[in-house]
């Protein structure tokens, strides 16, 4: 039986048991963001089986898909047609068959799951004292400096409500940034995102700053810290070595859209 289902206690308890892999997942749950989550789940005798999210939180809806062969596949069949005409899609190589008669496909690349190794959880960072919490008031800066430095991010202004966005400023410009994509202090998750150096300010270490500031922030509130980078990202994906995170899984991202959007 497929249906959508809003039971936060019967997701999270699928979910649970993989929690890196489901991180974007479980932090949806949270009440910040969870008004603008669909969840379509294969039930079996009252029992979840499957879930598959569709987050409509940005311009453009996303939507994940991870699981088992067993029950994904029927997922998907049952709710082609309740899907948006263009979505983003964090998916699994096997079911990019299911879509394929339905939606055409820009793939997006080779994505890593990465998550941070509970040595460096509580690890006391160095601060950069040019490193502030960005706020509201930022949010025009914050768009202007993301246009330049990661014009593809997926960055939206409401997300600065989270107040787990930290930047370098100099003269008083946004220079460097590290934030999140997905934050809950009730299931103690965090997923780091749009972290970006301006094109005039990289190899100076401030993106490292900005993520110290924004680890440092998570102290006694998240137990698990995860984020995503494309494959072929090195730089980022060395930084992100370095500071203590380890790959987790492989998925790939891609935009769907059906023919004349």
């Amino acid at each position: 039986m497929i249906k959508q289902i809003k039971d936060k206690e019967l997701i999270f308890n699928h979910l649970k048991n993989d929690v890196f892999q489901f991180s974007y997942h479980i932090g949806d749950l949270d009440d910040f963001f969870f008004p603008d989550c669909t969840w379509f789940a294969f039930l079996d005798k009252g029992k979840l089986k499957d879930v598959i999210l569709l987050y409509s939180g940005l311009s453009i809806p996303t939507l994940l898909v991870f699981g088992s062969s067993k029950f994904i596949p029927s997922l998907i069949k049952g709710i082609i047609k309740d899907l948006p005409q263009k979505f983003y899609c964090h998916y699994q190589e096997e079911y990019t068959r299911y879509f394929n008669q339905h939606f055409n496909l820009q793939p997006l690349g080779i994505h890593l799951k990465m998550k941070l190794s509970d040595n460096y959880l509580n690890k006391p960072y160095t601060k950069n004292m040019n490193c502030i919490q960005l706020k509201q008031g930022d949010k025009e800066s914050l768009n202007n400096f993301y246009q330049i430095a990661y014009p593809n991010s997926y960055f939206e202004s409401y997300m600065l409500q989270t107040g787990k966005y930290y930047g370098i400023k100099i003269n008083n410009e946004i220079k460097s940034v590290a934030g999140v994509h997905v934050y809950s202090e009730k299931y103690r998750i965090a997923v780091l995102g749009n972290i970006s150096t301006h094109p005039s300010m990289r190899g100076k270490g401030l993106a490292k700053d900005c993520i110290f500031a924004l680890l440092n922030s998570f102290k006694g509130k998240i137990d698990y810290v995860g984020l995503n980078v494309k494959e072929d990202n090195s730089s980022a994906l060395n930084l992100y070595k370095k500071l203590g995170f380890s790959v987790h899984s492989v998925y790939k991202e891609g935009l769907f859209q059906k023919e004349g959007e």
